[in-house]
């Protein structure tokens, strides 16, 4: 993901919403508009503030418009281009991606996102900690969904993705047939699978 020189995300493709997400945020943060941007202040609320306060107010919203709209891509913009506001449109957004608007949307970003999970597979040679974050942030979107993946779940998951090479054959035979499978954590097995991708190198 590329951003502009004020940190705004740009040529988005509509994938890896949690990062998109992050980086909008922080965006917000930085021009004084969250608050506004998430809904937790609205024009409601400025009903005996001055007008100027209002017009500043308006104008964030607008400023806010702007950020989303050229952040996202035309098939995206389409459709939240409707709202009136930036809080609405980042409101819808955020729907349309955390699947909050329809259980059957939410029920199939969840199946995609899970077989996406299974099918990830990590190259030999390829960048072990660049494939494990990409497993874990999906894992983390399927947490945004309010789905949890169950520990045991997921280090199959993390085991099935790496390639048939000494190394991580000799980690998958250490956790599998291990005297006690439960103490290997996500988090743990990430880490034993750095390690292995390092020695593997060495082995080569």
């Amino acid at each position: 993901m590329r951003y502009t020189s004020k940190g705004v995300p740009k040529n988005w493709n509509g994938k890896d919403w949690h990062t998109y997400k992050w980086a909008m945020m922080n965006v917000f943060k930085e021009n004084d508009l969250k608050d506004i941007a998430v809904g937790d202040l609205t024009l409601a609320m400025l009903a005996t503030a001055s007008a100027e306060k209002k017009e500043e107010f308006n104008k964030k919203q607008i400023k806010i418009m702007r950020m989303i709209g050229t952040s996202v891509p035309p098939e995206v913009l389409q459709q939240i281009r409707d709202k009136e506001t930036g809080s609405e449109m980042w409101a819808e957004l955020c729907n349309l991606n955390e699947g909050k608007q329809s259980e059957a949307i939410k029920a199939y970003t969840i199946r995609r996102l899970e077989n996406e999970l299974w099918a990830m597979k990590l190259a030999p040679g390829g960048d072990a900690n660049l494939h494990l974050c990409k497993m874990f942030n999906l894992k983390t979107e399927l947490g945004d969904l309010q789905h949890s993946i169950a520990d045991n779940t997921m280090v199959d998951m993390l085991l099935e993705s790496l390639p048939e090479q000494v190394e991580f054959e000799n980690l998958k035979s250490s956790i599998y047939y291990g005297a006690d499978p439960s103490v290997y954590t996500p988090k743990r097995v990430r880490e034993l699978i750095l390690a292995a991708a390092a020695r593997q190198k060495e082995f080569r």
